[in-house]
C-alpha cells in the first residue's frame, strides 16, 4: 500500500514573483499549492477549508502576517495547519514574535534559497 497523500499550502504574500517562486519551490517538493496576495484573501480562503501549510508574509499592506495569525485564532480555533513565515523583516524583534506564535514552525527570511524553503515546508509536514 503507497502513500498517495496530498498536501496542500496556501501562499500568502503580496509580491506575486516570489508567491509564484515559492509554489514552484513546493511542486518540486510534492507539494500543491495556490497563492494569494492579501491577508483578507487568505481569510476568504479558510473560510472554504484549511490548508495543510501556510507559507506567509509578514509584511503586507492592509493587514500583516501578525494580524491574519490573530485573527485565525480567533475566527478558526480548531484549525492546525502550521504555518512557514517567508518575510524581509529578519529583524530580532519580528523573530521573537515569531517564535512566541504556537502555530510558527520556521521563521525564513527574504531573500531565501528555494531548497531552504522546500525543506521547511517537508519537515513542517513531517514528510522528511
Amino acid at each position: 500500500m503507497s502513500d498517495q497523500t496530498t498536501y496542500h499550502a496556501l501562499i500568502v504574500d503580496d509580491t506575486i514573483d516570489l508567491a509564484l517562486m515559492a509554489q514552484a519551490g513546493l511542486e518540486m517538493a510534492g507539494i500543491s499549492s495556490h497563492c494569494v496576495s492579501s491577508g483578507m484573501a487568505a481569510l476568504a480562503e479558510l473560510e472554504k477549508g484549511f490548508p495543510d501549510l501556510m507559507i506567509l508574509d509578514i509584511g503586507m499592506p492592509g493587514m500583516t502576517g501578525w494580524q491574519v495569525l490573530d485573527t485565525i485564532k480567533e475566527r478558526f480555533p480548531e484549525a492546525q495547519f502550521p504555518v512557514i513565515i517567508m518575510t524581509a523583516f529578519g529583524d530580532p524583534a519580528n523573530k521573537l514574535i515569531g517564535k512566541l506564535q504556537a502555530r510558527v514552525v520556521r521563521y525564513i527570511t527574504k531573500p531565501f534559497e528555494l531548497a531552504d524553503l522546500m525543506q521547511a515546508a517537508r519537515e513542517a509536514l513531517r514528510l522528511s
